[in-house]
């Protein structure tokens, strides 16, 4: 077998192992940063969804519950008004 020395698989030193090295923990960081960030917007985006999902069957059910209390009361009379029953002599 040949040594180190021979092959040419010497480690790095000096400036060009400090370039490498910055590279390297530049990527692990924006690629391991980039995907908590995009899980997390994800994440929230989710939460946000089935929060204006909740949101919006809450408005529909009570718009529906308005609408029906008021035919109700106008069916049954409750809302005639004074004027109406008063005879005009």
């Amino acid at each position: 077998m040949q040594s180190r020395a021979k092959r040419g698989d010497e480690p790095r030193t000096g400036l060009a192992a400090g370039v490498f090295s910055s590279g390297m923990l530049a990527m692990v960081v924006v690629c391991c940063g980039g995907q908590a960030l995009l899980l997390g917007g994800l994440g929230g985006l989710a939460f946000g969804s089935v929060l204006g999902l909740g949101a919006g069957v809450l408005a529909a059910v009570g718009l529906v519950a308005a609408v029906f209390m008021v035919r109700r009361r106008r069916a049954a009379g409750v809302c005639a008004s004074p004027a109406r029953e008063r005879s005009s002599s």
